[in-house]
């Protein structure tokens, strides 16, 4: 029988690639926290130990938005986001459920960028990660590359962009691109300063 991997020192080291410090001042049983606070970025990292098994994706994600909203507050200058590593008993939720977890825009409560779950005795790993590059998805790639060195089977999905997402990200390449060329116009030129 092979030894499971020390979870918590994986995340540990992959958090701490990203400069987030371990929250031992926090008791929330069966949850550890890595967290980086700054003037204008707040980022955190959790990880969820097997102390029950959760009944589905809403369950899930019901814990750990409970959890986060309790221990972490978001300020209206300084957006949070944050991912989160389940360690439970066996995958019981398909990629579909989970990308119901993540984020694909801003969420008042803070944005949940990704989320793993770690099934230790079946040696297998299936993560979630929203569509945007972001300050956090190195602790994502870094947790799932180290379950792999040590003989993991790993599966990671992309959640996409909704519709307005999509829109709203097709318009800025669209402006992009006219200015790029010079042929934007600009709007309204009847309420432009006089030189």
């Amino acid at each position: 029988m092979t030894t499971p991997p020390d979870l918590p020192s994986i995340v540990a080291s992959a958090a701490g690639q990203r400069d987030l410090q371990p929250r031992n001042d926090l008791h929330e049983p069966g949850w550890m926290f890595w967290e980086l606070r700054t003037l204008n970025r707040h980022r955190v990292v959790g990880l969820v130990n097997p102390y029950r098994q959760f009944a589905d994706a809403h369950d899930l994600e019901a814990e750990i938005r409970g959890v986060v909203s309790r221990n972490f507050k978001r300020s209206w200058w300084r957006g949070m986001a944050y991912g989160v590593v389940a360690d439970v008993a066996a995958i019981s939720l398909g990629p579909d459920d989970l990308k119901t977890l993540v984020d694909v825009r801003e969420n008042s409560g803070g944005d949940l960028q990704w989320v793993i779950l770690v099934a230790s005795h079946a040696r297998g790993a299936l993560g979630v990660h929203t569509w945007i590059e972001a300050y956090l998805s190195p602790v994502y790639r870094g947790t799932l590359q180290a379950l792999a060195a040590t003989g993991y089977a790993i599966a990671s999905v992309r959640r996409e962009k909704d519709g307005l997402m999509k829109f709203l990200t097709g318009v800025a390449n669209v402006n992009a691109t006219l200015r790029s060329l010079g042929t934007q116009t600009e709007a309204f030129p009847e309420f432009r300063n006089p030189p």
